[in-house]
C-alpha cells in the first residue's frame, strides 16, 4: 500500500531466484493480486496500488533467463481478443524459460485472425490463449486454429474467462504448473 516498488522488486526477484517462478507465482503474487483486488472491491480504492504491482511483477517475470536464442520458440502464447489482462501468460512464459522452453508471447488483445496467421507463419507445436473475463471468452475465436492447415499438437485455453464448454480439440488449463507440464510435454515432442 506504500507503493513501495523497489522493495516489492527485490521480495519478487529474492523468492523467484530461491523458489522458482510457479512458487512464487501461487505463494506471494497470487496472494498479493488477490488482497489488493479485495481492497479495491471492498473500498473502491487502490487501483493505483494494482498497477504497481502489476507493473512490477511483469519486470521481474521478464528478468527470467530465458533460453538460447538460437532454439526455435515452437510454443505461441497470446490473449485473446479484447483480453488486456497478461501477467498469467508472463508467468507461464518465464515458467518456461526456467525449464527452457523457449515461446513467442504476441500479449494482450490478440485478434483470432492475426493469431491464426502467426501460427501459420511461425507452426507452434502448442499454443495458449488466455481469457480473464468472459466477454473475451469467445469461444469462436479457437475456429482458424483447429480448422487451419497448421493445428498446434496443443491448444490450450486459460484463464477463468472461457466457458465451461470449450470446442472439441481444445484442452482447458488449470494451474500454472499443470499448464508449463503439459506446453512442455507438447514442445518436447518435436
Amino acid at each position: 500500500m506504500r507503493l513501495d516498488a523497489p522493495a516489492l522488486r527485490d521480495i519478487l526477484e529474492m523468492n523467484v531466484a530461491n523458489h522458482g517462478v510457479i512458487a512464487t507465482w501461487d505463494e506471494v503474487i497470487t496472494p498479493i493480486l488477490i488482497g489488493v483486488g479485495e481492497r479495491y472491491e471492498a473500498t473502491d480504492r487502490y487501483i493505483e496500488v494494482e498497477h504497481l504491482v502489476s507493473r512490477t511483477v511483469t519486470e521481474v517475470l521478464s528478468m527470467v533467463s530465458r533460453p538460447a536464442s538460437n532454439l526455435v520458440p515452437r510454443v505461441m502464447l497470446a490473449a485473446a481478443d479484447e483480453e488486456q489482462h497478461t501477467l498469467p501468460l508472463e508467468a507461464l512464459a518465464a515458467a518456461l524459460a526456467e525449464t527452457g522452453v523457449p515461446c513467442r508471447f504476441l500479449g494482450p488483445r490478440v485478434p483470432p485472425r492475426a493469431l491464426a496467421e502467426a501460427v501459420a507463419r511461425t507452426g507452434p507445436v502448442a499454443v495458449v490463449l488466455w481469457s480473464q473475463l468472459p466477454q473475451t471468452g469467445d469461444v469462436s475465436q479457437w475456429e482458424h486454429l483447429l480448422t487451419g492447415r497448421h493445428s498446434p499438437l496443443l491448444v490450450a485455453a486459460a484463464g477463468p474467462g472461457w466457458p465451461a464448454e470449450l470446442p472439441d480439440g481444445v484442452v482447458r488449463l488449470g494451474t500454472l504448473a499443470e499448464g508449463v507440464r503439459m506446453v512442455s510435454a507438447a514442445a518436447a515432442t518435436h
